[in-house]
């Protein structure tokens, strides 16, 4: 039986499931409209492979061609570009 505090994989700890994304993607920071990649997006974010990586913390703008214009959070670099977390608060009515 597995001990309760055991640490869960990263692929345990999703709170979405994540898909491949083919499509034409934009990211906005620094002023303009960068063209990248999508490795897979969720619900809750994406993994975006470009060579510019705004800072961690920075607020972009994510623009998914046939899918949606979604603003997001720096979490982390990576070897290939950065992940995003989605801020959907903006659009949320309080």
């Amino acid at each position: 039986m597995q001990q309760a505090t055991e640490a869960l994989s990263g692929s345990d700890r999703r709170q979405y499931e994540r898909y491949p994304c083919p499509h034409y993607a934009q990211a906005f920071f620094a002023s303009q409209w960068r063209d990248c990649g999508v490795a897979d997006i969720s619900a809750g974010g994406a993994l975006l492979e470009t060579t510019n990586r705004p800072p961690v913390g920075d607020m972009i703008t994510l623009f998914v061609e046939d899918v949606a214009e979604m603003p997001g959070v720096v979490i982390r670099h990576t070897d290939d570009g950065f992940a995003l977390r989605f801020d959907l608060s903006p659009l949320t009515k309080h």
